[in-house]
């Protein structure tokens, strides 16, 4: 039987690195994007002409990152293009693109959409002002609402907007406000994270340095108390920890990852999995590049799970979701 599986392709380019993000990108590195698509591209053809995906169903691609909206309609549609070749493009149900406010012209939106793409995340993460300069965000909150409508008017009825809570300053009431205002704009999808100090992060630079004094675990709970009720009884279905739906529209390409399906990843410190392996591709574009050239998969790493590691990913994941642990599954590892 065919595994419903997923794409992932990394797009490492950003305007600014925002001081709490842990996930590779690289900033004034914008002629860098051709020779980038280039090797994706070679990637994509290096990879299928090695393995053997015929037992795959590919039903979702997820363009990350990064900032995936910074890169002109042309070379998205270059890659959809060389994807095409390998699979079959009807059976996508979900092709989602991540997006920051501000950095996505409407134009461009209605470009992606008659291209394919008919999901949008906004990186929303706050509508104050203060917090999101504390977050190096670049956009201001009316950029959140007007990239909102744009999408909307571009074609989009599929938008998650992504937002943060346990920032630094931030109060019950501000977020609170944050949601009802996000919850009036009747985005199909909400994912809302508490701040994580990242290793390696200027956040953790200066919460280490006692430049910045993260908010106390009593707050950071009763915060998500607040997001949960709050979403609840505006009828967006929790279905994951982080992740609230309106009926049917949970993010089918992060339901992968949490049920354990096959995915593959394609860029700079993309990671991938077959079910039986786990890789990650370097997480550098110039060690990226250099691979591809050569003729090589640019895979940095590689890990094979054993029983155990399958026993407690299903227990891990299953506690993640409103579905819970698949005990069928788990059973048979035990056996």
């Amino acid at each position: 039987m065919p595994k419903s599986s997923g794409i992932y392709i990394h797009f490492p380019f950003c305007k600014v690195k925002c001081g709490y993000c842990d996930f590779y990108s690289i900033v004034d590195k914008e002629d860098s994007v051709p020779a980038f698509i280039d090797s994706l591209i070679a990637e994509i053809e290096l990879y299928f002409n090695k393995f053997d995906t015929s037992e795959y169903t590919f039903d979702t691609l997820f363009l990350g990152g990064g900032t995936p909206s910074l890169i002109p309609t042309k070379d998205i549609d270059r890659i959809f293009n060389k994807l095409s070749n390998y699979i079959d493009f009807s059976d996508l149900e979900e092709i989602t693109m991540e997006a920051n406010p501000g950095e996505a012209p409407i134009e461009r939106l209605k470009e992606y959409n008659k291209s394919g793409v008919n999901r949008i995340s906004f990186g929303f993460q706050s509508l104050d002002d203060d917090l999101l300069k504390f977050l190096d965000r670049l956009h201001l909150s009316t950029d959140c609402f007007r990239a909102f409508e744009d999408a909307r008017t571009a074609g989009f009825n599929n938008i998650n907007t992504d937002m943060i809570f346990n920032i630094p300053g931030q109060s019950l009431k501000t977020l609170n406000s944050d949601l009802n205002s996000v919850i009036e704009l009747e985005p199909e999808h909400i994912s809302c994270y508490s701040l994580t100090v990242e290793s390696g992060t200027m956040l953790d630079y200066n919460v280490r340095n006692k430049i910045v004094t993260m908010p106390n675990e009593e707050l950071d709970r009763e915060m998500y108390q607040e997001v949960t009720n709050t979403l609840n009884k505006s009828l967006y279905n929790q279905y994951e920890v982080s992740n609230y739906a309106k009926d049917d529209l949970q993010c089918m390409h992060n339901l992968h990852y949490w049920n354990l399906n096959p995915y593959l990843a394609f860029g700079p410190s993309a990671h991938g999995y077959n079910g039986e392996k786990r890789w990650w591709n370097h997480k550098s574009l110039d060690r990226y590049i250099a691979d591809i050239n050569n003729g090589s998969l640019p895979v940095n790493s590689c890990e094979t799970l054993t029983s155990r590691n399958h026993y407690n990913e299903i227990i891990m994941n299953g506690l993640r979701t409103s579905r819970g642990v698949d005990m069928k599954s788990l059973l048979s590892i035990n056996n």
